[in-house]
Parts: structure tokens; sequence; C-alpha cells
């Protein structure tokens, strides 16, 4: 199951600084399989690029994180706030849940 969690738009004055000129929207959602007892949450993450008539969309799934969901929705919370993008995501997991667990997890 896939629960919406939050988006953001990043700020113009970020997107200007890297030579950017489109809008940038990112969507962060929690997965929770419920046929597992262990490590049953984890994040999907979607970067949409609006560039003229075409959008362009990006997307990170880690799935099997942990069965903790409050650290899930510290987790995305912290990844809302500083607008983390899906290229950046896994090692922002590795960081925060250690190498071990984030190398078993499911990166798609």
């Amino acid at each position: 199951m896939k629960t919406f969690f939050g988006g953001i738009f990043i700020e113009t004055s970020k997107l200007k600084e890297e030579g950017i000129e489109y809008p940038i929207k990112v969507e962060y959602y929690k997965l929770k399989d419920e046929n597992k007892t262990d490590k049953k949450y984890g994040i999907k993450i979607i970067k949409k690029e609006f560039k003229n008539k075409i959008i362009e969309i990006e997307t990170k799934e880690m799935k099997s994180l942990s069965n903790d969901e409050c650290k899930i929705n510290r987790m995305l919370e912290l990844f809302k706030k500083n607008e983390v993008t899906p290229i950046s995501a896994e090692e922002i997991i590795e960081d925060f849940f250690g190498k071990t667990l984030a190398k078993s997890a499911n990166f798609v």
C-alpha cells in the first residue's frame, strides 16, 4: 500500500542557482507491505520536472527499510524539509539506517 506523505516544489531561487529555469516538484510516499511482519515500511520518491510541454519523471522506491512507522515518518519529514530527490535518497538512507540495512532494502 502506498500513502501520500507530502509534496513540495523546489524553491525557484535554488533552481536558478543551478541554472534550472523550469519547475520541479517532488512527492513523498510511505510504503507499507501488509504481508510482512518484519521491515514492512518503505519510502517512494517521485520527482517531476516540468520542461515546457514535457514532464520528465524520476522515481526511487526503497522497500523494507523498517518495522518502525515513526522512524519512516521522521525520514519522510527530513526528505521533505530538505527537498531530497530520488538521486540522493539512497545515500541518505545509508546514513540514516546504516549501510547494512540499506543494502538489504529493495531499491527500485
